[in-house]
């Protein structure tokens, strides 16, 4: 089994965490200042990209492993089984790379 990226599906993915997560402080933006004292972080479950990226979500949960190893995201949340919550490390180089388009 290979374990090269694919670049086009992981482009997907950080763009779709970061529209989400920009969609979400637009609307709950005081929520994240109130969940930052009880030590949540925002997350992105593994299942919800189906609705957005045309993959399986186990091609997709096995390409959010490769981008954790990498650093580029992180598990917020993995106390149910088979839902893990994910987060763009801030700082990484896709997320520069999106600072810089928008």
């Amino acid at each position: 089994m290979s374990t090269k990226h694919n670049p086009t599906l992981r482009e997907a993915i950080v763009a779709e965490m970061k529209r989400r997560k920009d969609a979400d402080f637009e609307r709950y933006g005081k929520l994240y200042g109130e969940m930052a004292n009880f030590g949540r972080v925002w997350g992105y479950c593994t299942w919800w990209f189906k609705f957005s990226i045309n993959e399986e979500t186990k091609v997709i949960r096995r390409e959010l492993e490769r981008m954790e190893r990498d650093g580029i995201v992180f598990r917020t949340d993995q106390s149910t089984n088979n839902n893990t919550m994910w987060a763009l490390t801030e700082g990484s180089p896709q997320q520069a790379e999106l600072s810089r388009e928008a």
